[in-house]
């Protein structure tokens, strides 16, 4: 975005703030008025979305669902699954969703995005969680993320950069999330600092922060920015993740009214499965059969009757050790 007068950068500014700021309150106005399982759910996948978006950012596109099947357990390494030409049982939704991988990520960073996807939904559930509350606390959390400075050079670098005066909290974290990395490559939007700015957002009484889960080619066109003009780019890529995540919260809603409709006994434990089906972006028979406290056999059946009602849908193609993600 380029602005011929200060006059029109100002106006430009304000105009992003001010569609961030309705995106953010509608996507957390609405999941305050969703029910615990879908609240709960949207969260965790919200997560996830953070950690794909990541990838793409890199470079690799890797399905949302695939990460939380890594994540559970129930996949493998991506690399050796390419030398054995098994892509497809680690990479399902991927596979499904794209004719073909362009390139697959190292399992170093597979690894960081599932701990970004862990950080999202930390920062997402946790009420005491305050990663900005002193440096050793900060630097505890972003080392993880690349960062090779300890607990008094973080400290130093952040009453550096402390914004003057009371500004919107948005406007706080994109100001500190593009002056905290003087150095990051400049094709590619610093991890440490766009997880400082959703730390900020939520101090100041927001959830996870979605960033990540805008289209790839707005954050492609937000590293590239130079200085004047990134904060409207950064506002307007919070905005459309915001967007997206509401689109999620559809789905899961109308999961969830599908599964209401299915007609069922007072004793069944189908609403209970329904409910872990929301809850979790995969489940198992086993897990539904444990988490309930009935018999595997039951659980296979739970997962026909939501399977059968389009609530879930198998994602592995696989004939044994399945899991299932609402559809």
């Amino acid at each position: 975005m380029l602005a011929d007068s200060p006059a029109e950068e100002d106006s430009a500014l304000l105009l992003a703030l001010a569609q961030a700021q309705d995106a953010l309150a509608r996507l957390e106005a609405s999941a305050a008025a969703a029910s615990a399982p879908v609240r709960e759910g949207l969260g965790v996948r919200l997560a996830f979305r953070e950690a794909a978006g990541w990838l793409a950012h890199q470079g690799h596109w890797i399905h949302p669902v695939d990460l939380a099947l890594r994540d559970a357990g129930l996949t493998g390494s991506y690399a050796a699954a390419q030398l054995r030409r098994r892509l497809p049982s680690v990479l399902p939704a991927t596979i499904g969703d794209t004719e073909q991988l362009h390139q697959l990520p190292e399992d170093q960073e597979v690894a960081l995005a599932l701990a970004i996807a862990r950080l999202w939904r930390r920062l997402g559930e946790s009420q005491t969680w305050r990663p900005l509350q002193d440096a050793d606390s900060l630097a505890a959390t972003l080392t993880p993320l690349g960062e090779g400075r300890g607990p008094a050079q973080l400290a130093e670098r952040l009453a550096q950069l402390r914004p003057p005066g009371r500004l919107p909290a948005l406007i706080t974290a994109g100001l500190l999330a593009r002056d905290w990395e003087q150095q990051a490559r400049a094709d590619r939007l610093s991890l440490p600092a766009i997880f400082l700015a959703a730390c900020i957002w939520q101090a100041q009484g927001g959830t996870a922060l979605p960033v990540w889960s805008a289209p790839v080619q707005r954050l492609h066109r937000l590293a590239l920015q130079p200085r004047q003009g990134w904060l409207p780019l950064f506002l307007e890529a919070v905005a459309e993740a915001a967007m997206r995540g509401r689109q999620e919260l559809a789905r899961l809603q109308r999961a969830e009214a599908k599964a209401a409709a299915i007609t069922h006994t007072a004793r069944s434990h189908l609403p209970g499965a329904a409910a872990l089906a929301l809850r979790r972006p995969v489940v198992t028979p086993r897990l539904i059969a444990s988490t309930l406290g009935v018999t595997h056999r039951a659980a296979l059946g739970l997962t026909r009757q939501l399977e059968s009602g389009g609530i879930i849908r198998e994602t592995t193609g696989r004939s044994a050790w399945r899991a299932f993600a609402v559809a």
